[in-house]
């Protein structure tokens, strides 16, 4: 997904889509596209829809009038009018019925919706947000989802990814979560270290940011010392590694001496030839990204003879595709 899209959308009035895996932020994500929006200081109110019983949806979305039906004693007022020209937040949007569907495709045509019991369409201002961990179009192709409704959500469409597909983010997100969790649990003293955050990133993940959440605060709450240990994880995540990492661990320690300090030396000429191979030599932003100053990332690729001009020459040069017919 890219951040660039997140951008240009962020302040559009046409309903955005949320689309990934359980657990990989779907929620956060509308909460931040909102944060960043025009209108943060409106309402932003979340409906999930997969709590909502099919007969109450209606209610719950439109709002009824007094008498409209059996213990509707008084007027409520439904999310889409009560959202104001705020962002109304749908989560797990697969979960709807044809029927509601059909409704909820009236209300993105007209801007209109009518409450229960009443006879007059009401506008709605707002801004509709949409999630959920189902594949639609496969929904579309069975015919448990309206291909016109899925076609008018698809314009804007975020796809989120299994946090484990993106290692760098996935760092990120480990360490801001470690971080929270020390703050919850009043354990500031302790690190995470690198043995267990290269455990971390090699994991699976099924769970994705749920997962890692859960995992971590286990860890911090059962952690007795200084610095997570292997014996802090819980027994479900040592028995989810991925099968082959362990030897994958043992052949990469293979490549380096035995002595440690030539080890430490040899590992950082390797990684940091990487690491200006992932960003086509570019020493500003290889440096930022490794919290490293520009002069002394400089001065070791001197000392390991890493020629940064002739990586961004190669990153430049444009790869042959095929001939065009």
């Amino acid at each position: 997904m890219k951040q660039s899209l997140i951008s240009k959308i962020i302040n559009i009035n046409s309903p955005i889509l949320i689309t990934g895996p359980s657990g990989t932020g779907k929620s956060q994500m509308a909460q931040k596209i909102f944060n960043r929006s025009r209108i943060n200081r409106e309402q932003f109110l979340v409906l999930h829809l997969a709590s909502i019983k099919e007969d109450l949806l209606e209610s719950e979305l439109f709002g009824h009038r007094k008498g409209s039906f059996t213990g509707a004693n008084e007027n409520r007022l439904g999310y889409f009018q009560a959202v104001g020209k705020g962002t109304l937040f749908l989560d797990e949007i697969g979960e709807l019925s044809l029927e509601s569907q059909k409704k909820l495709l009236y209300v993105l045509e007209e801007k209109k919706f009518t409450p229960i019991g009443s006879t007059t369409a009401l506008e709605f201002q707002g801004r509709l947000i949409m999630a959920t961990n189902k594949d639609l179009r496969a929904m579309v192709k069975a015919g448990s989802f309206r291909e016109d409704l899925f076609f008018r959500l698809s314009v804007f469409h975020l796809e989120l990814d299994p946090i484990n597909k993106n290692k760098e983010k996935l760092l990120i997100d480990l360490r801001h979560q470690f971080e929270g969790m020390k703050n919850l649990y009043q354990k500031n003293h302790l690190k995470l270290g690198k043995e267990i955050e290269s455990l971390m990133l090699n994991a699976t993940w099924r769970g994705n940011l749920r997962e890692l959440k859960n995992c971590l605060e286990y860890m911090v709450v059962v952690s007795d010392g200084l610095e997570l240990k292997k014996e802090d994880f819980p027994e479900w995540f040592m028995s989810e590694l991925k099968p082959n990492q362990a030897q994958s661990e043992n052949d990469f320690i293979s490549h380096f001496p035995q002595d440690f300090n030539l080890a430490l030396e040899s590992f950082e000429e390797w990684y940091l030839k990487a690491m200006f191979e992932r960003f086509s030599g570019k020493v500003n932003e290889t440096a930022r990204v490794l919290g490293m100053s520009k002069t002394t990332l400089i001065n070791k690729a001197k000392k390991y003879q890493i020629n940064t001009l002739q990586i961004r020459a190669r990153a430049s040069t444009p790869k042959e595709g095929p001939i065009a017919a």
